[in-house]
């Protein structure tokens, strides 16, 4: 503020006078911090021709993408607007619609049909418990409903019953005992 000398004759009014008014401002509002990076996440699971996996190699791509990309959002929940929401619903449809369900018949399901090597039953096995995981962190930030109870247990569900097909497999190469 530019003011003419002796302008404000009050006593005990030069306290209040800012004449190096730019420095204060300085001061008071600090240093800029930079803005967040943000890196993009592709939710979208399955790309769109896909509904639900053809083959063992590509249900552990789906499963893999899945989890990528929940992971991204999840470790951004600052930067993005219902992240734990948009990630608990892309591990929701890898579980419950892109992978196959499977068969009580060997010669129908999916995942028996065909022989397994040992490297694909544990990548599908480690890649199910880590959308699980990621599942269970996602939903226990959320605002718990009755819908997302039911929808949790039935997500689980379907994982417990891909990975005990997947478990009970014999491998070509390497059976496990388990198995």
């Amino acid at each position: 503020l530019d003011a003419e000398r002796f302008s404000a004759c009050v006593p005990r009014f030069g306290r209040f006078r800012r004449d190096n008014f730019k420095e204060v401002e300085k001061k008071l509002i600090g240093t800029s911090k930079p803005d967040p990076i943000l890196i993009p996440s592709a939710v979208t699971t399955p790309p769109p021709e896909i509904q639900v996996a053809r083959d063992l190699e590509e249900a552990g791509r789906l499963l893999r993408r899945c989890c990528d990309a929940a992971s991204i959002l999840l470790q951004q929940r600052t930067l993005v607007k219902n992240a734990a929401a948009i990630a608990a619903a892309s591990c929701q449809h890898a579980l419950t619609v892109t992978l196959p369900f499977p068969s009580t018949d060997p010669s129908k399901c999916f995942w028996r049909k065909g022989p397994m090597r040992r490297e694909t039953q544990t990548n599908l096995l480690t890649l199910l418990q880590r959308v699980c995981k990621t599942y269970q962190s996602a939903t226990a930030v959320v605002q718990g409903s009755r819908g997302l109870l039911g929808s949790r247990s039935v997500t689980f569900a379907c994982a417990v019953c891909v990975a005990d097909a997947v478990a009970r497999v014999k491998c070509e190469d390497d059976p496990s005992e388990f198995s």
